[in-house]
């Protein structure tokens, strides 16, 4: 039997990692898939999102605190990999008592949810079959992986690599624990850009041939069949409210705006109140704010193709490739955004939007938007065609999907 094994944060539960239920619809090939949902909280198994096929099955594994792993650390005494990794940190200075304890929740972590998925797996029959062990974050979970595929002999390994998940200057310490081992076990590593798979091989030139380009895609729901005059502007966002998506600085962009503009954002985040907040203090009667709080991807994208929006506005200072831009595209909405990560790789300057610099000013992302605001219809129409078109070619997850969900399933035969 193929099966694959997937290790993802929560899902299906709650509302992390949406860009899965895409996904999964094309992993049908496979003779079961069993969802290792890692980590969830009391509160996300309040909301149970439905798996595509009955072949299917979610596993939940209960969330444990830090205290918890840091406490239960002693059962990763004997793994030989936590002393290499303190010999390689004071060898290369970077030994600190926050890394080591960041190391130590991370194995025991793994070993913990790795005993689970062992058990799990035992169960549902799975000892001698042809086993894809697919880890959605390129963090903990591979080394998970590693420990399991011990049990299982007829298994690969093989992760994505998303955004914090890789570039180690933006993790808490500066610290992903066990990177090279994790990069030498992997059969794959699959960056959902080229700035990822660039970033991972500058590191680890000796995986270059493992290290591919798998891109994220998004679901074909059409295009709005009309839009409305730019005045005012319809502007959208949509991410988290944290200060790595930089909304004060959109906020305080648009409140030197000239130029009428409704702005609606879509999504949930700690900052939210002091959003709103600053907005009613800020933003000039003819530009307004509409938080839509957390709606599902499939709702997003319908209500662009409901209303039109003029433009999507992405500030983000880090990114991996945005897919709440790819969502715009697919509807053909043009896109102001920031050039870190990925993000320049579908948003090409003057084509289909404005690429800004990796840290613009409130004054140019406010130029770039009355830029929108006030172009010629004629130009305008053709960023809407450029943003669709380059949907199709690059970001559509029916191509995207088929044709990795093959590589997964080809990877079980060998």
């Amino acid at each position: 039997m193929r099966r694959l094994v997937l290790l993802a944060n929560a899902f299906p539960f709650g509302t992390w990692e949406t860009f899965l239920e895409t996904e999964l619809e094309y992993m049908d090939s496979f003779d079961a898939v069993e969802v290792m949902s890692l980590s969830v909280r009391a509160d996300q198994r309040l909301r149970r999102r439905s798996l595509p096929y009955a072949s299917m099955r979610a596993h939940p594994i209960a969330f444990r605190s830090r205290v918890f792993y840091l406490l239960a650390s002693i059962r990763v005494l004997p793994d030989v990999n936590l002393y290499k990794e303190l010999r390689h940190l004071r060898r290369t200075g970077r030994l600190s008592a926050a890394r080591v304890v960041t190391l130590f929740v991370f194995l025991s972590r793994a070993h913990h949810e790795a005993r689970v998925c062992r058990r799990l797996l035992r169960q549902a029959g799975a000892r001698d079959d042809e086993i894809v062990f697919y880890s959605y974050r390129f963090n903990y979970q591979p080394y998970l992986a590693w420990l399991l595929r011990r049990h299982f002999p007829q298994s690969v390994s093989v992760a994505r690599a998303h955004r914090a998940d890789l570039y180690e200057e933006l993790a808490p310490t500066e610290y992903l624990p066990l990177r090279e081992h994790t990069v030498t076990h992997l059969g794959k590593i699959y960056c959902i850009a080229d700035h990822g798979r660039n970033y991972l091989v500058s590191r680890f030139p000796w995986a270059r041939d493992r290290t591919v380009v798998a891109r994220l895609g998004t679901t074909d729901h059409g295009t709005a069949s009309q839009w409305p005059s730019r005045s005012p502007l319809r502007v959208v966002s949509c991410s988290t409210i944290t200060p790595v998506k930089r909304l004060e600085l959109l906020l305080e962009a648009l409140a030197g705006s000239r130029h009428p503009v409704e702005w609606e954002h879509f999504g949930e985040g700690p900052l939210r109140n002091s959003l709103e907040h600053r907005a009613r203090s800020l933003l000039p009667p003819h530009v307004s704010l509409r938080l839509h709080g957390f709606v599902s991807n499939t709702q997003l994208v319908k209500s662009y193709v409901a209303q039109a929006r003029h433009v999507l506005v992405n500030v983000s200072s880090s990114e991996g490739v945005p897919v709440s831009i790819m969502e715009a595209m697919s509807t053909g909405i043009p896109v102001i955004a920031t050039d870190v990560g990925g993000t320049g790789e579908i948003v090409l300057d003057g084509v289909n939007g404005i690429l800004l610099p990796a840290d613009p000013s409130p004054e140019q992302v406010r130029q770039a938007v009355e830029r929108i605001a006030t172009m010629d219809d004629g130009d305008y129409t053709r960023l809407r065609q450029a943003a669709r078109r380059t949907w199709q070619e690059r970001c559509d997850a029916r191509h995207l999907y088929t044709t990795f969900a093959a590589e997964l399933t080809g990877l079980s035969h060998r």
